[in-house]
């Protein structure tokens, strides 16, 4: 769910209206609930308004997408479902009897009697009519109570779809397809296949690459550069990046300063949070002091964001003889190592590239074969290090491209 947030955008602005649509029972409540799961476990409140579905329906949606898409043992699920519980309300509308102008009497109640705010608005289950009569006053409310807002049509026919997201930030569909759900946004597939049963992304390369021998041949729409658009390494793979069609997205928080500002996604406190770490530990870890003020711990949770949605990282920059990599960006390495990512850093004092292999650097050539990688590194950027990017892109793409 990260992956795609990434790839809608800033989602999240108060007032934005997210329009789901499909066909009956392709699984748009399963869905909102992976929405709604990914905001409640940010501890952001969520309303969810059911139309024709019973308060117990819908949370039973939610506890078995959660228990479908994670490992947690029964007790720590016990713990997390106490805390979607306290952050989420569920109200339920028969159908054909959903007003805008009665939810927002709802909404007001519920803040005045139960101090209950929503951060996130769903209101799933309406007919296309009622989208087109209330997707503006939905979108209104939200806005007026600082929320994002997402709405769900059901579809007896394609054609019912047309138009119906005129008022929306963005149009998503699902659409059954030989039995794979497949997610569009505007009209275009993008590159995941769903679940039906969990709405888990399965497999994200697998729609994305055809076999050719054993290299993975990669569509460069569907993959996406995390960055940080800072001046130097960050930068060039994003001009990379754009030079393929390979979509980006470039971290960043308040009082950054970007080069690159392409794919920009402002990270909150409560998101940078959540990439948050001890400076003594990366001291230690990276065997070199980090005072507590100035902007770098925001930068090393910015990394954290980077990495953690990456399948490979790539970094430009300078192996010392301890193992670590050189500057702030080292700690993107050292994440990369603790989750077992593959990891490549291209050291430009030795003009080559290197893989993490067994607790040691050992010299390779470093190919892009995910859909979602990483690219980060110094702000001192080298000649053989753009070259080494470059090359890296063009291996990888270039064909398709011409083609």
């Amino acid at each position: 769910m990260m992956e795609l947030l990434d790839r809608l955008g800033p989602s999240s602005t108060p007032g934005n209206l997210g329009m789901l649509m499909s066909a009956p029972g392709v699984g748009k409540t399963g869905f909102l609930s992976h929405v709604a799961l990914h905001a409640l476990l940010e501890e952001r409140k969520v309303l969810h308004v059911a139309i024709g579905m019973s308060v117990d329906h819908v949370r039973a949606h939610y506890d078995e997408v959660l228990r479908a898409s994670t490992s947690l043992s029964d007790r720590d699920l016990a713990n997390v479902l106490v805390r979607v519980e306290r952050n989420r309300m569920v109200l339920s509308h028969p159908v054909g009897s959903f007003d805008v102008a009665h939810l927002f009497d709802q909404v007001s109640m519920l803040a005045g009697v139960a101090e209950f705010r929503p951060d996130l608005l769903i209101v799933d289950g309406l007919t296309p009519e009622q989208c087109r009569t209330a997707n503006q006053g939905i979108r209104s409310l939200a806005a007026r109570i600082g929320a994002m807002a997402w709405v769900s049509a059901t579809l007896s026919n394609h054609d019912e779809g047309v138009g119906l997201g005129n008022d929306a930030t963005f149009v998503l569909e699902l659409r059954d397809e030989g039995g794979d759900v497949c997610l569009y946004l505007g009209g275009d597939r993008l590159p995941w296949y769903i679940d039906p049963v969990t709405q888990v992304l399965v497999d994200p390369s697998a729609p994305a690459v055809a076999a050719k021998g054993d290299v993975p041949v990669l569509t460069p729409s569907a993959c996406t550069l995390y960055s940080g658009g800072a001046a130097g390494a960050e930068a060039w793979f994003g001009e990379q990046a754009a030079r393929y069609g390979v979509h980006e997205v470039s971290f960043t928080f308040e009082g950054h300063k970007q080069a690159r500002e392409v794919g920009a996604k402002l990270l909150s406190m409560q998101e940078l949070e959540a990439g948050d770490v001890s400076l003594v530990y990366v001291s230690r870890r990276l065997n070199r002091s980090y005072a507590e003020k100035g902007l770098i711990r925001k930068v090393l949770q910015t990394l954290w964001h980077m990495v953690s949605r990456a399948q490979q990282v790539f970094v430009v920059g300078a192996i010392q003889d301890d193992g670590t990599v050189v500057g702030g960006t080292g700690w993107s390495v050292e994440l990369a190592k603790m989750w077992h990512k593959d990891v490549w850093v291209y050291d430009q004092v030795e003009g080559g590239w290197f893989t993490w292999k067994e607790g040691v650097w050992v010299p390779g050539e470093a190919r892009i074969t995910s859909t979602l990688f990483c690219g980060t590194g110094t702000r001192y950027l080298k000649e053989n290090g753009k070259l080494a990017v470059a090359e890296l892109f063009a291996e990888a793409f270039a064909e398709q491209v011409a083609g």
